[in-house]
């Protein structure tokens, strides 16, 4: 899956890593995320897939 995505408003660029379930009790128990990294700092992100492709980040063509 790895592929980079920018941020729209920050401009920062993120390598989408992987996909994963959030498993935790309430309503968001098994909500399929996207783990994504930002390529400058290394820090690991998690965001519901819902929030992550609709809206904030665009793909970067390679």
């Amino acid at each position: 899956m790895e592929k980079l995505y920018r941020h729209k408003k920050r401009g920062t660029t993120y390598m989408a890593m992987g996909t994963a379930t959030l498993q935790i009790e309430g309503p968001h128990d098994m909500t399929k995320c996207v783990v994504y990294m930002d390529t400058r700092s290394g820090s690991v992100w998690v965001r519901p897939e819902t929030e992550f492709y609709d809206g904030p980040f665009e793909e970067v063509a390679e």
